[in-house]
């Protein structure tokens, strides 16, 4: 596949591997290149909890080559170039950044070290465990961190993406080498496995230099139904005490029925509280001074979806606060948005798009999720805004009609509340 995306001067190929993995690179001529490797492989596939996150520690703590992470950091950096991984409980995620093609050779190298022969030695996995322990630590002492765990185990109840990425003290604690390696031999192999890739580099080149991991092979995942919603409980607390600023998300399980629901869904999240002349900023701190920031943010993958509102208030304002935010839903089901509004936000995700995907991360990030589910129907940033700039105030009233009820929504809290 090759095409020309004209707005932004960027050409898009798709090429698969001699593995089965498909690569996908979103060439920028003269910008820095980014590559990730994004894994099916997130914390849902966990037996113990935490697995995936200890596993991606140790993916970069060591390799044949390069026994301790600083040699690999020493390795990459000499050339301008960087290191990273992540998890969460979808993807795990390998990431190399260089800045000029002629140095590609180094990162390959740096994913072919840690994706293929990294050492599992005894005491690199002693300094791991404790560094995740102090991580998992510190991310419980700050409400505001913490708010996406909380969110997370209330609105995806009874699936396994509720499970905690972190884990817990003992889960993390009891994760043991056998439990690693198992986990790395299932899931880090190329029925897993898309390449992205973002820069200026050419396909041919990065193919070839692809082509050249000795990664695990593996069948290539299939996704089954969609997760189901389950209500057992509505609310989730997590108490600190004396922390009166509660950290507080509702959130709504999404179901889309096609693209162009995904991209109402997206017009009506910058609708709600994505800018500060969206609705709930408005109505919430401006008109009444109730919260200083309020966000709003979709998330949706191939079996799940969340639309979220984040915000901060005073524990004794939290009932007011909700009980604004579902008077804004009901006014926006009597008489949804209006034409100005519409117009309005179209043009700000169009012309907002050339400011927000000015580096190659930022390419690689906003087309992740197709490149590793729908690779045979990749929504590109230029089909995202001709789609948005396609959409009628009809399209709008469905998703306003289809979600925001009140009924619809999890609360999630950090701070000293209880109820």
């Amino acid at each position: 596949m090759q095409r020309k995306l004209e707005k932004f001067g960027v050409t898009v190929y798709k090429e698969e591997l001699k593995n089965g993995a498909n690569i996908f690179l979103f060439a920028r001529k003269g910008m820095p290149i980014y590559l990730r490797a994004s894994f099916f492989a997130g914390s849902r596939f966990d037996s113990v909890s935490g697995t995936a996150h200890f596993l991606e520690h140790m993916l970069l703590a060591g390799t044949k080559k390069f026994p301790t992470k600083n040699l690999i950091a020493d390795y990459i950096q000499k050339i301008g170039g960087d290191f990273s991984a992540s998890t969460d409980n979808n993807l795990l995620r390998f990431n190399i950044e260089i800045p000029e093609a002629e140095d590609i050779d180094t990162g390959i190298e740096v994913i072919s070290e840690c994706l293929t022969v990294p050492l599992f030695n005894e005491e690199a996995i002693k300094t791991e465990r404790e560094a995740i322990l102090a991580e998992l630590r510190s991310k419980k002492s700050n409400p505001k961190e913490y708010i996406a765990e909380v969110q997370r185990k209330v609105a995806l109840q009874g699936t396994q993406t509720a499970r905690s990425t972190l884990g817990n003290e003992v889960s993390i604690k009891s994760i043991t080498k056998n439990d690693l390696l198992n986990y790395k031999k299932d899931f880090i192999n190329s029925g897993r496995l898309s390449f992205i890739a973002s820069g200026d580099i050419s396909i041919e080149n990065l193919k070839d230099k692809l082509d050249s991991l000795n990664l695990e092979s593996g069948e290539k995942f299939a996704i089954g139904e969609k997760l189901p919603i389950i209500r057992e409980k509505d609310a989730e607390v997590e108490f600190y005490k004396g922390i009166n600023l509660l950290q507080v998300a509702l959130v709504c399980r999404i179901n889309l029925e096609n693209y162009v629901e995904y991209c109402a869904l997206m017009l009506l999240n910058n609708v709600l509280a994505v800018g500060r002349g969206s609705r709930l900023i408005t109505k919430l701190r401006y008109e009444n001074g109730l919260a200083y920031t309020v966000t709003s943010s979709v998330f949706d993958t191939i079996d799940w979806g969340t639309l979220r509102i984040q915000l901060s208030c005073d524990n004794s304002n939290l009932e007011k606060v909700k009980s604004l935010i579902f008077k804004e839903f009901s006014e926006l089901r009597q008489n949804n948005i209006s034409s100005v509004e519409l117009e309005n936000i179209k043009s700000k995700i169009s012309k907002g798009s050339i400011r927000s995907l000015q580096t190659s991360e930022a390419w690689v990030a906003f087309h992740e999720n197709d490149t590793l589910f729908l690779p045979s129907d990749l929504h590109t940033v230029e089909d995202y805004i001709n789609t948005i700039n396609a959409l009628t105030l009809e399209d709008i009233k469905k998703i306003i009609n289809k979600y925001l009820l009140e009924e619809n929504f999890y609360i999630a809290i950090c701070g000293d509340y209880k109820n």
